[in-house]
């Protein structure tokens, strides 16, 4: 069982949709969550069959940013609860299992607004005890050593990111693969490398899924690298 997680940086381009179809065929996830798709969600939902889902939630772009979908297949059920720009928010039950919850989140991406996507994380945390993972791009680091290169980020705005994690309860799942999830070149031809793509979950969630493991994967599409999410549980005797 898997979730594959996004920033495709876009679906109206063919080269995006080819590399999206690519991985999906390849790691087969479970779900799969595609963040900024910059394009209308009819545009999302046309791609489900491509993608060989059964079932697809799409949220349209606004204006040339934003835009995200989740997709799954009817062997695995998914709630779709109430969502924002920032987040879809689902219930998972797998194999008649216990029922858990996934967000699939894009952070703000003005600093200045950020806090509003840990008020939103903050809030489903109080209004649910359902095990819980979150996975996405939070358009923040948790540690400094994150982000290499120019663009420093503040403390503030890492201490922000810190403190929803915390009062949420939340545990970095940790990767496999090179150290950032984002790459790019800036102004004056000097590169930016951080590590803004990442899941989190609760201990409840970890102890369900001791066996859980985050990849980090290889794409040409986006500047953001896919993360793949593995949930495999232990056999029982």
């Amino acid at each position: 069982m898997s979730c594959l997680s996004w920033n495709c940086r876009g679906l109206g381009n063919t080269s995006t949709v080819k590399e999206l179809r690519d991985l999906a065929k390849k790691v087969a996830p479970t779900v799969l969550c595609v963040l900024e798709t910059q394009v209308h969600k009819a545009r999302v939902e046309g791609l489900k069959n491509t993608l060989g889902y059964d079932n697809v939630f799409p949220l349209s772009s606004a204006g040339r940013g934003g835009g995200h979908g989740i997709y799954w297949n009817n062997n695995t059920r998914v709630e779709i609860l109430p969502l924002s720009q920032y987040h879809i928010d689902a219930i998972v039950t797998e194999n008649g299992h216990d029922p858990w919850r996934l967000t699939c989140i894009y952070g703000e991406a003005q600093v200045a607004e950020r806090h509003k996507t840990w008020d939103m994380l903050k809030f489903i945390k109080a209004s649910s005890n359902l095990p819980w993972v979150c996975i996405g791009d939070f358009n923040e680091v948790l540690h400094r050593d994150e982000h290499q290169g120019v663009q420093e980020r503040s403390r503030a705005q890492i201490e922000g990111f810190r403190e929803m994690v915390d009062i949420c309860g939340l545990y970095d799942l940790g990767f496999v693969g090179r150290k950032w999830t984002l790459g790019k070149k800036v102004v004056g031809g000097n590169f930016c490398r951080v590590r803004l793509d990442r899941a989190l979950a609760t201990a409840d969630w970890c102890s369900r899924f001791p066996l859980a493991q985050v990849s980090h994967l290889a794409a040409a599409a986006s500047d953001h690298d896919p993360i793949l999410l593995r949930w495999d549980r232990v056999v029982e005797r």
